[in-house]
């Protein structure tokens, strides 16, 4: 009998297929074949070939010794062993000719930013930045490598000899110039625990001489990068949870749920794209003059990651600083022209897709990024989405509502749901038990903004972004 169940990527969709390595159900239109094998994506197809390898490989070692094999791996490790010799050369000679003088062609302009990351092998150091630049990494002077910044403008070396927490870190782009960052310590932060917004203190110097080394560079133009933490979870704002609601290319039953919220007198905090703003001008109207405070979602609602491809936030290709802040001003505009008003200082990644570049983007157009809460594996996102009864993903309305207060910390918590629904029954319907039930607890509803202002190590973030944005947009 031939077993099948529901596509993990497209749950309305029967699967009869299932990943060789993670085991998940795909429909015909999501697996890959390589070797008779069926794989999910590159990064399943390349662990079970790795897999194939390592079997063949134990089943040649039980074979009995051979003259001839003995010269081959001797052969091949000596090849290995010059290969590695001459690549360490190789980057020597890069780090030497930039110390003498000589530097690849000068980019227009250049931002990075370089954090290290406590692992199980050691220090580990990770860089953001300009894509295809060249950085000389030093720490009190010293040559530590070079990293070459991907596509995506990341690049990581893991284990990294040499540094350490306590001196700067100095990063010089071998195409530019030069930046001074302190490193943070290297302790694991307490959950209740928030970094409070740092103040730009990198330095420029002049372009270095031969004799002065790699210590000074040319004036960097832009202030390095400074990009706030994650939020989704605020741990020191007292019983209290924020509701939110994204809107993106629908109106379907959302002036069913704004008369709901008015008859029970709920603010709630609504992200919602430029798109949205221009067709549904009213309902945005409508929802501001009810008290409701309006969020940024970008105008296109665009992936912004390669968190669908890969399950990793890597800039996607084609994502620039400059096509981000676009999606952000163009939302802006057309609720000003729409409601005559500023939006709140927030915003929200399509998809949940962003990352500390992203977010310090954002940061400079006056923008706090709000993702929804996560906690020992559960989370406040509703899944109010799915439509298809005969998804593993799809809940009734009550059961929404009972997941939701299972979370194991619903205070400073922030929910995630949706303005309009393809369902019959709509997915807040239940709601009002839900605010009940809060309401036993001690808890009040709020907005995201309230929520950040009862918190002191957020309210500073919401302080400088409140600044940044009245100083871009003028009001």
């Amino acid at each position: 009998m031939r077993v099948t169940s529901h596509c993990a990527n497209h749950p309305s969709k029967e699967a009869s297929q299932r990943c060789r390595s993670c085991r998940k159900w795909l429909c015909d239109a999501c697996f890959r074949r390589f070797r008779g094998r069926v794989y999910c994506d590159r990064k399943c197809q390349i662990i079970g070939s790795l897999g194939d390898g390592l079997g063949r490989i134990v089943d040649f070692a039980r074979q009995p010794l051979h003259f001839a094999w003995v010269v081959t791996a001797v052969v091949g490790a000596a090849a290995l062993l010059l290969t590695v010799v001459g690549l360490k050369v190789a980057e020597l000679v890069e780090v030497s000719q930039f110390v003498a003088g000589s530097r690849p062609p000068a980019m227009d302009r250049i931002e990075i930013e370089a954090r290290p990351i406590m692992t199980e092998t050691g220090v580990s150091l990770e860089a953001e930045g300009t894509p295809g630049a060249v950085i000389l990494v030093l720490q009190d002077g010293r040559p530590l490598t070079v990293l070459t910044l991907d596509d995506e403008g990341q690049a990581t070396i893991e284990g990294l000899e040499g540094l350490d927490g306590d001196g700067p870190l100095q990063l010089v782009p071998l195409s530019s110039a030069v930046v001074d960052v302190d490193l943070p310590e290297l302790t694991e932060p307490s959950p209740t625990d928030t970094p409070v917004p740092p103040e730009p203190t990198a330095t420029a110097t002049p372009r270095p001489s031969a004799a002065e080394g790699a210590r000074a560079a040319a004036k960097i133009g832009p202030t390095p990068l400074i990009a706030p933490p994650v939020l989704q979870l605020v741990q020191d704002a007292g019983p209290r949870i924020a509701i939110t609601f994204d809107g993106n290319a629908s109106t379907n039953r959302t002036a069913e749920l704004l008369d709901m919220l008015q008859r029970h007198d709920l603010e709630v905090t609504l992200f919602v794209t430029g798109r949205f703003i221009e067709r549904y001008p009213e309902i945005v109207r409508r929802a501001v003059l009810s008290g409701h405070e309006i969020g940024n979602h970008t105008y296109s609602h665009p992936h912004l990651t390669t968190y669908e491809q890969d399950r990793r936030h890597r800039l996607r290709s084609g994502v620039t600083k400059a096509s981000f802040q676009r999606e952000l001003r163009r939302t802006e505009a057309a609720f000003a022209k729409a409601t005559g008003h500023a939006m709140q200082p927030l915003w929200r990644a399509p998809y949940g897709e962003e990352n500390r570049l992203l977010r310090g983007w954002a940061l400079e157009m006056g923008y706090l990024h709000v993702r929804w809460s996560s906690l020992e594996g559960k989370s406040l996102d509703s899944h109010d989405w799915v439509a298809d009864e005969h998804s593993s993903l799809y809940k009734s309305s009550r059961t929404i509502m009972e997941r939701l207060l299972q979370f194991p910390k619903l205070e400073g918590g922030i929910i995630l749901m949706h303005m309009a629904t393809e369902r019959q029954e709509p997915p807040w319907q239940e709601l009002p038990v839900f605010l009940e039930a809060l309401e036993e607890r001690g808890m009040e509803t709020t907005t995201v903004t309230r929520l950040l202002e009862a918190s002191p190590s957020w309210s500073k973030w919401l302080r400088r972004a409140r600044e940044r944005h009245q100083q871009v947009n003028g009001n």
